[in-house]
């Protein structure tokens, strides 16, 4: 009976050892195979907007005699979020263009773009989201489709209107 009990201890005992081992191992490689991803990750510069955004600016550049653009607008910058209980990651998302008073007191609108890629599921639910978010806060958001022509015209009446009727 003390040879049975005796070997039991020893194979668990051998189990735990080669539980650790393996463990031990494991982080091991983990840590190389992270040193190694590490040592491939660069950074480079990318262009602060893109072409649509840079197209679309060069249409609403004249705005800024009365208004200040700012492009590549992250809500948490112009939204507090008053509940305690949601998190706070759903404002990191960010703007294509935020039209301020020139004394930057006052959001005026939020401009967003929308090319092909907001066609994806991942970017509807985004959109909708970003949608529900400005509207909770009472903060225009007015949106630009890729696919239109949107001259510039068109574009700077729609921005004037919009403007307009917020002040009236």
């Amino acid at each position: 009976m003390d040879s049975i009990l005796t070997l039991i201890l020893f194979l668990l005992l051998l189990y735990f050892i080669t539980y650790i081992i393996t463990k031990i191992k494991n982080s091991l490689n983990n840590i190389n195979y992270n040193s190694r991803l590490n040592s491939q990750i660069y950074y480079t510069n990318k262009n602060f907007m893109t072409l649509n955004e840079y197209e679309f600016y060069n249409k609403i550049i004249e705005l800024e005699t009365k208004y200040n653009i700012v492009p590549q607008v992250n809500l948490a910058s112009v939204i507090k979020k008053n509940s305690p209980y949601r998190y706070q990651n759903e404002l990191y998302r960010v703007i294509d263009f935020g039209i301020f008073t020139k004394d930057y007191k006052k959001l005026l609108l939020l401009i967003e773009l929308n090319d092909n890629t907001h066609n994806y599921n991942g970017r509807k639910d985004r959109d909708l989201k970003v949608k529900k978010i400005c509207n909770d806060a009472d903060i225009k958001l007015m949106t630009f489709y890729s696919c239109y022509p949107n001259e510039k015209d068109y574009v700077l009446n729609r921005i004037n209107q919009s403007i307009k009727m917020q002040n009236q």
